[in-house]
């Protein structure tokens, strides 16, 4: 996977999939000062030398008041049993995974563990088993294949234990190899998430190894009356509902598994842009997920100057379909005026990515579809328009409430997008997607030319010709964009 790079104000360039479409923007705009540049805080240096970090963070709990390190656990209660090791799935970036968990395999040898007694637990909530192209990507060469016999992958329907019962009366379940397992570590780094606040942590454990029924109770907290809830957002935690709903069942969760002599031992990681590792310490998930939330916005918050008229987004990892690209439209719609228009760069070589996801835009696609008509017959095209879009994400919405799976809250988003830019101003470069399933999308879509670069620049001449838009170019879809100020 291509890893980000910093944008500059010279020659902005965006990742499609595996390749670089360089020179985005024509010189007049640079030239003109109508690139909107992002700034970045301060930049973090990548830690002088991760091994010996990972090290610490085994040996040195950040903390102890809270549960010992691993390195104390191990060598005064540990009996030989299971020890299950959570990493993330293929949707993630899994970075800090390719490069910390080699290392945390070799300790956890060296300190006793024996290799059979080892698995490798893949947190994937509802998502598909990864494709075997994808295993390196997500473990890393160094453990794909060689311990291929100790990887598996959490499915929320199969082999659960109970633990505990919300007040809601939901059943707490958990994956079965991780809730027989005499220690459990949880390697995973945080991003911010589009309505849980921040990824991570809490999040690897539920929904990441949690069965369904409780999956289903977390997401549903996201819903408001009309949208998302209040404070269901980007980088909010106090008073996110999905995350204080999250926490009390980790922490059933984190109880029940200290009852049974278990011992559950967070490592969690920062990354910058450039996929360095910055932070890194060992400790109590919840409390740990929290401290290090504050290294995380002194790395991804990304403040420019005002809202722009067009926002052209590269989806990353995040383009391997429309239902993982959504959360890059997220983050660009924030850095783009009403009425702008958002590009979201995503090859989709999976599609939909989620058969939820494509049931619910066959149910929206006819009413969006009111909207033209409308406009045809004389109406204002922002009023028919948005009034069009509020219907869709009333149907969609009480279709989710009322039979709510997995997948179910993407095209809550995803209109949820579309009223913020307005009528017509979301637009898709991709190739992965069929004519068929293209006509149930709100998006606009980029050019039929076979290259990409092409099919941007001509896109963008289209705006050019039309007045002189400002622009900001997003290289990464994890930053939180604020406008200055904001």
């Amino acid at each position: 996977m291509v890893a980000p790079r910093a944008i500059t104000e010279r020659a902005p360039r965006l990742a499609y999939g595996e390749r670089w479409i360089d020179d985005v923007l024509p010189a007049r705009v640079l030239a003109e000062g109508r690139l909107l540049p992002l700034r970045m805080p301060e930049a973090l240096p990548e830690l002088p030398d991760v091994d010996r970090a990972l090290g610490t963070a085994l040996e040195t709990s950040s903390t102890p008041d809270l549960v010992p390190s691993l390195k104390t656990w191990l060598a005064t209660r540990y009996r030989g049993g299971d020890v299950a090791i959570l990493v993330d799935d293929y949707t993630r970036p899994c970075a800090h995974q390719r490069r910390l968990l080699p290392g945390l395999l070799d300790w956890l040898l060296a300190h006793g563990v024996r290799r059979e007694r080892i698995a490798i637990v893949i947190a994937g909530a509802t998502h598909r088993d990864p494709r075997p192209a994808e295993y390196p990507f997500v473990l890393g060469d160094r453990v794909w294949p060689a311990w291929r016999d100790r990887v598996f992958m959490h499915h929320d329907y199969e082999d659960l234990e109970r633990l505990g019962t919300m007040p809601d009366g939901t059943s707490v379940e958990l994956n079965g190899r991780v809730a027989r397992s005499e220690v459990v570590v949880g390697l995973s780094d945080l991003d911010y998430h589009y309505f849980a606040g921040v990824s991570g942590g809490p999040k690897q454990i539920v929904p990441g190894v949690a069965g369904r029924a409780l999956t289903t109770a977390d997401h549903l907290k996201m819903f408001g009356d009309l949208g998302f809830a209040p404070n269901c957002d980007m980088g909010i935690l106090d008073g996110n509902p999905v995350y204080e709903y999250k926490r009390a069942a980790v922490r059933i969760v984190l109880d029940a598994l200290r009852e049974r002599g278990a011992f559950v031992y967070a490592v969690i990681s920062v990354l910058n842009p450039r996929h360095e590792i910055v932070a890194l310490e060992g400790g109590e998930v919840l409390t740990l997920h929290r401290k290090l939330r504050s290294v995380l916005d002194r790395v991804y918050v990304a403040e420019i100057p005002r809202l722009a008229d067009v926002a052209i987004v590269s989806a990353l990892h995040l383009g391997i379909n429309v239902y993982q690209a959504g959360k890059a439209i997220n983050t660009a719609a924030r850095a783009v005026r009403p009425g702008g228009a958002v590009l979201c760069l995503a090859p989709c070589p999976d599609g939909f990515g989620n058969e939820e996801f494509r049931n619910l835009m066959k149910l929206a696609a006819p009413i969006l579809d009111e909207g033209p008509r409308a406009i045809a017959l004389g109406a204002d095209p922002g009023t028919a328009g948005a009034a069009a879009i509020d219907r869709a994400l009333r149907a969609v919405q009480d279709a989710v409430m009322k039979d709510f799976k997995i997948g179910k809250q993407k095209p809550v988003d995803l209109l949820v997008q579309y009223r913020r830019t307005g009528w017509g101003n979301l637009w898709l470069l991709c190739d992965g997607l069929t004519e068929d399933e293209r006509t149930l999308l709100p998006f606009r879509y980029v050019g039929e030319s076979k290259d990409p670069g092409a099919r941007l620049r001509a896109w963008i001449e289209d705006r050019e010709r039309t007045g002189k838009p400002s622009y900001v170019v997003i290289d990464d879809p994890t930053y939180w964009i604020r406008p200055k100020g904001g």
